[in-house]
């Protein structure tokens, strides 16, 4: 995959649906999750190359909380 769509996506088998930022919030609702706690993770995550698809992840959650705001 070349670059990140501004909603996420991934395909099956992708390494993000591995990682444990993707699998701390991927079985919550919407309505569970804790825009903060998403804000703290991101805020977490290094600023390189390889952070890109976690960080498109962890931008989704936050945009689909401020929809449901």
């Amino acid at each position: 995959m070349v670059g990140y769509d501004i909603n996420f996506n991934a395909n099956l088998g992708d390494a993000v649906l591995k990682h444990p930022l993707y699998q701390k919030y991927n079985m919550s609702t919407f309505d569970a999750i804790d825009v903060s706690a998403v804000k703290a993770d991101l805020g977490n995550v290094l600023a390189t190359q390889g952070s890109q698809a976690i960080c498109a992840y962890l931008a989704w959650l936050i945009r689909i909380k401020n929809l449901l705001a």
